[in-house]
């Protein structure tokens, strides 16, 4: 595995807004600062340059490591958190993507 930087970009179809921020972003905060998560963009506004877009948040969230990214992914703390998501989100049209930092590859995990 490797120490570089990982980035989670997070598409999301939010329908309720005020939930999704209390139920989930809210007490996802704790689970964060355990793994040393950075949130580098939270927006629900966006420029679209080029193409479509119709997602209610976009995310990008800073790992320390695959390792922390993996190891936050499977939290026992998160698992509830992921079902809320899940229950909160359109899971058909929501999109989670692990990218590396530039020069890096990803290196197989199971989760």
């Amino acid at each position: 595995m490797t120490d570089s930087p990982v980035y989670m970009i997070v598409m999301l179809d939010v329908a309720d807004m005020a939930a999704f921020m209390q139920d989930y972003a809210g007490p996802l905060q704790a689970i964060n600062a355990k793994y040393g998560v950075e949130a580098v963009v939270a927006s629900p506004s966006v420029k679209v340059l080029e193409g479509s877009y119709d997602k209610s948040i976009t995310v990008v969230l800073r790992f320390p490591s695959q390792e922390a990214q993996a190891a936050w992914y499977a939290d026992a703390d998160y698992q509830p958190l992921l079902k809320r998501r899940h229950a909160l989100t359109d899971t058909d049209t929501s999109v989670v993507l692990l990218a590396p930092q530039a020069g890096q590859d990803l290196v197989e995990t199971t989760q």
